[in-house]
């Protein structure tokens, strides 16, 4: 009986280290939700030199190593030709809108998580801009339509935490197509001579470089 017992309890210990409590599983970090805007569209953005931009972005997290960024911009006259046109006695006067979307690969280990780190990232804009360039087109209500499109590739760097400041820079260079149009006093509308604005703006080549500030919610 004693030996029968013994094993018994042999038995029992047996399942009873087979059987452990099971824990929990972890649940992964909480990956924030970025608020942002950008100091350099201040100084140049959208329709490049006329117009300064004011942007507002969001960056939601689609993955432990993806984002979606979305940017809405008021474009205005560019802050530095601005004055110097009031300086001269001339006039610039500028009004349009800029649309941005990227998607985000972020090349970080299997501990880290997006939103922080080195991505590289496809990005898309189109920009809309009414610029009226000096006194006497201002008198007759003449005005340029500018449009832009651009795609890029771009390569950069998030850093920051939950609930803290970040700062979001990067670079690249893709396609553009640059498109002017021409409204007189009449409201007709033509296609304007791009020459005009030199080679640099009619080239397809296209370069990106900005500073994003934000908050992680």
């Amino acid at each position: 009986w004693l030996c029968i017992s013994y094993m018994v309890v042999l038995s029992q210990g047996d399942t009873l280290r087979l059987n452990p409590v099971e824990e929990p599983p972890k649940q992964p970090p909480y990956q924030p939700f970025v608020f942002k805007t950008s100091p350099t569209a201040l100084l140049w953005g959208g329709v490049f030199p006329y117009t300064s931009e004011f942007r507002i972005m969001a960056e939601l997290t689609t993955g432990r190593t993806q984002s979606e960024q979305i940017s809405v911009s008021y474009l205005f006259p560019n802050i530095f030709i601005a004055a110097v046109a009031a300086l001269s006695n001339d006039k610039l006067e500028a009004s349009g809108w800029r649309l941005q979307y990227a998607h985000k690969f972020y090349l970080i280990r299997k501990k880290k998580f997006a939103p922080y780190g080195f991505y590289v990232a496809p990005l898309v804009s189109y920009a809309n801009a009414h610029v009226v360039l000096g006194r006497i087109a201002a008198f007759n209500r003449e005005y340029l339509e500018f449009r832009h499109f651009n795609i890029n590739v771009i390569a950069g760097v998030q850093i920051g935490k939950f609930h803290r400041l970040t700062m979001d820079s990067y670079i690249g260079l893709g396609y553009r197509k640059n498109k002017a149009l021409y409204h007189n006093s009449g409201g007709k509308i033509v296609p304007y001579n791009t020459t005009d604005f030199g080679e640099l703006y009619n080239l397809p080549l296209n370069a990106v470089f900005g500073i994003n500030l934000g908050y992680s919610l």
